[in-house]
């Protein structure tokens, strides 16, 4: 029997084929040589021969095969053996609707995935910003390239390679996931700080000017008082000609310090409103984390607790994210095999 490597490896309609197309229907070659023929590992080539043995597809004497069925091949038969592989390849390469929205949607998740995680990696090795760009960018073609390469050539490669494919996928898949949630963590916190920060510095700034414009209105009244009580106790005491020039001296003093005071409570009003202002702010902002709260409800948190709510809900995305993109990638590539065995 002469050895030849197919161009891709055969499927089981097409290695029956071949085997019928031998003379007599028979033979003689161990598991490892069909494989080689088939494009298949040893394993898997012993395996279709028992599952078609037992099927009374073949009949097996030792290293002899025999083909039980339609021992002779037929005209129809032989046609199948020059004409399939093409056929099977045309059926290989046609794209249907599902296998292409699947495909596509596999590429635009690995994109976005691929993006947060190189920019959530960026920012743990902020001092090798374009290595890690560089680095990121290459790891993430290898793996699709990797799973790729794995749902083609799963039946025909070594188990150790495919042991090791494995494996490294697994690694950078987690690599990916602790890029994203450094990605997503980093803008929750930055959003975050960034709002706290703001009304903070602007709430303390209110409240200074508050206090002080609150003690100045305070001075005012007592001064106010001051001189009042002056007049007051000059006519209490019998002397109303003392009150009536306590009064006229003072008078002018008097305006002077309630027009002051006017101004300085208009002053504090408007700080008043200034502070109403950065409240409605704040609880503005606290709307924003408001689904968040809600999810922390649910799960029995506090709600004063929002960062736990918040890595769960960071932990759920990065683990369909890059995941999902990967399935689908695989069952293209799996819906494609099995459009070409039929």
């Amino acid at each position: 029997m002469t050895e030849t490597v197919p161009a891709r490896p055969f499927d089981d309609m097409e290695a029956l084929a071949w085997l019928r197309s031998q003379p007599d229907g028979r033979v003689t070659a161990s598991a490892a040589e069909l494989g080689r023929r088939w494009g298949w590992n040893r394993m898997w080539a012993g395996r279709r021969l028992r599952v078609w043995q037992e099927a009374g597809h073949i009949r097996r004497n030792a290293e002899a095969i025999i083909v039980t069925t339609s021992v002779t091949p037929t005209v129809t038969e032989a046609l199948s053996v020059t004409v399939m592989p093409a056929a099977a390849t045309v059926a290989r390469r046609s794209m249907t609707p599902v296998k292409l929205a699947a495909f596509t949607v596999a590429l635009a998740l690995a994109c976005v995935s691929a993006v947060f995680s190189i920019d959530g990696l960026t920012a743990i090795f902020a001092g090798a910003f374009w290595p890690v760009i560089t680095m990121g960018a290459a790891l993430e073609a290898g793996k699709l390239v990797a799973a790729a390469w794995l749902t083609e050539y799963w039946h025909s490669a070594p188990f150790l390679l495919r042991l090791v494919l494995v494996a490294m996928i697994g690694v950078l898949m987690s690599l990916n996931a602790v890029g994203v949630f450094g990605f997503l963590t980093r803008a929750h916190l930055d959003h975050m700080a960034a709002v706290d920060l703001a009304l903070a510095d602007r709430t303390a700034d209110t409240e200074a000017r508050l206090a002080i414009q609150g003690q100045t209105v305070a001075d005012l009244d007592r001064r106010i008082a001051q001189i009042d009580s002056a007049i007051e106790e000059s006519t209490r005491l019998g002397r109303p000609v003392g009150a009536m020039t306590i009064a006229d001296q003072k008078r002018r003093d008097r305006a002077d310090i309630v027009a002051a005071r006017q101004r300085e409570a208009q002053a504090l009003a408007g700080l008043q409103i200034e502070k109403a202002k950065i409240d409605v702010q704040r609880r503005r902002a606290e709307a924003d984390v408001g689904p968040v709260r809600y999810l922390a409800e649910l799960i029995g948190t506090p709600a004063s607790d929002l960062e736990r709510p918040v890595r769960l809900l960071t932990l759920a995305l990065v683990a369909v994210l890059d995941p999902l993109a990967m399935a689908l990638l695989l069952a293209a590539g799996t819906h494609t095999g099995r459009v070409g065995s039929r």
